[in-house]
């Protein structure tokens, strides 16, 4: 049933067990499956961030606006290209960016309140 696309919760359901565990036991994943799920996975990821809208060139301003839309644009484009590397250093290097990154915004929205 599930290689048919019913869910572990609803077959839990079905089957009348209290515990995930339960239905554990009676599934069988093969190599095949987690195959197909990981590519399923990639390619409709079920948490996107939305896309920023991109300022045209010529309404980019140069004021703190315009400098608060480019860094989020590039929070945005550096978590998009991050999420596609594989667990490892690359990775935690775009992991500590981004961090940089939010303090900036972080300090630019200050900026902007004062």
């Amino acid at each position: 049933m599930l290689r048919a696309g019913v869910t572990l919760p609803v077959l839990m359901k079905l089957l009348g067990h209290k515990s995930p565990h339960m239905t554990m036991r009676y599934l069988e994943v093969s190599l095949l499956d987690v195959a197909r799920e990981f590519e399923l996975a990639s390619s409709k990821p079920r948490h996107l961030l939305p896309t920023p809208k991109i300022p045209a060139v010529n309404s980019a301003t140069p004021d703190l606006s315009g400098l608060l839309t480019s860094l989020h644009l590039a929070q945005h484009v550096l978590e998009m290209f991050r999420r596609t590397l594989p667990a490892g250093p690359h990775r935690r290097l775009l992991d500590r960016l981004a961090n940089r990154l939010t303090k900036i915004v972080s300090e630019a929205r200050a900026l902007n309140r004062s």
